[in-house]
């Protein structure tokens, strides 16, 4: 069914540039690529730190909600604050940036347009306290991204930013900030992105039941475990330790790729082993059309829904990354929307939820910042059975961008 998250960056308070977002606007000589791929480590790093290999627990996140979301507090930062993020979000400059931003804007909705077969929504906003003064020529450039407010008004802003999240989210994410998180803040960068699509080969109902899911070697707990025979793309990554299998949804642009550790290695060893040599290269040949191939393959996947939600545990992540002075009120540099000085991200939200189901995936996403003051011949099926700790991800295959990623490790989570 859907794949929803949402995050949320509320910033407080703490020149003038010859320029918009950087001493020289030349959007026209930028140049930019729509393939994502340069982000992935952004979003393995980030879940690495978040859900270590050898927890017990279930995760699920949008490294690209989240990647959006700094992305459009990047455009206003400067100095060192600005370098952090350019070098964290792997990015080189604004003007190429904004450009990429804008395109795939574009990108997306035409694809939306001309596709009724799955849904995949996204949009940004920046809300901007009334008492700052927000440059003119940012609105222009940012001008469906940026929003005033009164933010003195509690009740109504905390409405109004909920409001565009449950919209975009589809009533999946109904709350992304409350009345109290927005005390004192000034500034809220907001994300939030949805999925829904169904399986391009459905699973019948009939043969969905419960089976064992093996959380360690001879001990399980009951888990409702969806089946099918199909002919899917499925390779096997000696590198990263994982055999893969692609689920593709219809209209063939996004997928849910499967990784499954190999069992060469002990039981508790295995899902460490994978997990830690996942990466943005090792990710990339493993699910090269050269690696994967079309393969009869017997499926056994969790039917499962659940929601995440991040707060402390994300911005220590992102600190232990790179982006420090974002969060630190005495050396952050947000003043490039409003010339203001002071403002930093105070908090930082982040919302996911994810159902998984014989007909498909729905998922959705909201992240918010508070600123405040190969071929396998075999006639037998390959078994792809997913009754132990593996990870997911929702794959864009046009832009190589991984949208959601998570991990199912525990049947009573």
């Amino acid at each position: 069914m859907g794949w929803v998250t949402s995050l949320l960056l509320l910033a407080a308070v703490r020149v003038a540039r010859p320029q918009c977002l950087t001493p020289e606007d030349d959007f026209k000589g930028a140049t930019y690529s729509t393939d994502l791929s340069h982000i992935t480590n952004f979003g393995l790093d980030l879940y690495k730190r978040l859900s270590p290999a050898t927890s017990s627990q279930n995760f699920f996140f949008s490294p690209y909600s989240i990647w959006n979301a700094l992305t459009l507090a990047y455009f206003a930062s400067g100095g060192n604050t600005q370098r952090e993020l350019e070098a964290t979000l792997k990015v080189s400059n604004k003007v190429s940036t904004v450009k990429l931003w804008k395109e795939l804007e574009l990108f997306y909705d035409g694809r939306q347009r001309n596709n009724s077969l799955y849904t995949f929504s996204l949009a940004n906003r920046a809300y901007i306290d009334q008492r700052l003064t927000l440059r003119s020529c940012v609105q222009k450039i940012l001008t469906n991204e940026t929003r005033i407010n009164d933010f003195t008004d509690k009740p109504r802003s905390a409405r109004l930013i909920n409001s565009f999240v449950n919209e975009v989210t589809r009533g999946l994410i109904p709350e992304i900030v409350t009345e109290k998180d927005l005390d004192r803040i000034l500034m809220v960068i907001v994300n939030a992105a949805y999925f829904k699509g169904t399986w391009e080969t459905q699973f019948d109902p009939a043969n969905t039941r419960p089976r064992d899911f093996f959380v360690s070697q001879g001990q399980s707990a009951p888990l409702a475990m969806m089946s099918q025979f199909g002919r899917f793309r499925y390779g096997e990554s000696p590198t990263l330790g994982a055999r893969l299998l692609e689920l593709p949804y219809d209209g063939d642009d996004i997928s849910m790729i499967l990784l499954l550790p190999q069992t060469r290695l002990p039981f508790g060893d295995r899902f460490v082993n994978m997990v830690n040599n996942l990466n943005s290269a090792t990710l990339r040949e493993a699910i090269h059309p050269n690696n994967m191939a079309p393969t009869r393959v017997d499926v056994l996947l969790p039917k499962f829904r659940f929601n995440l939600e991040l707060r402390e545990e994300l911005k220590r992540a992102l600190q232990g990354m790179g982006i420090v002075d974002l969060f630190d009120k005495d050396r952050a540099d947000l003043s490039v929307f409003t010339n203001t000085k002071g403002l930093y991200v105070d908090k930082i939200i982040h919302k996911a939820f994810v159902e998984v189901n014989e007909e498909g995936t729905e998922a959705a996403a909201a992240t918010a910042l508070l600123v405040p003051v190969r071929s396998f011949s075999s006639n037998q099926p390959v078994v792809f059975h997913c009754n132990e700790p593996f990870v997911f991800l929702i794959y864009d295959k046009k832009t190589n961008n991984v949208l959601f990623l998570g991990a199912i490790k525990n049947p009573r989570g």
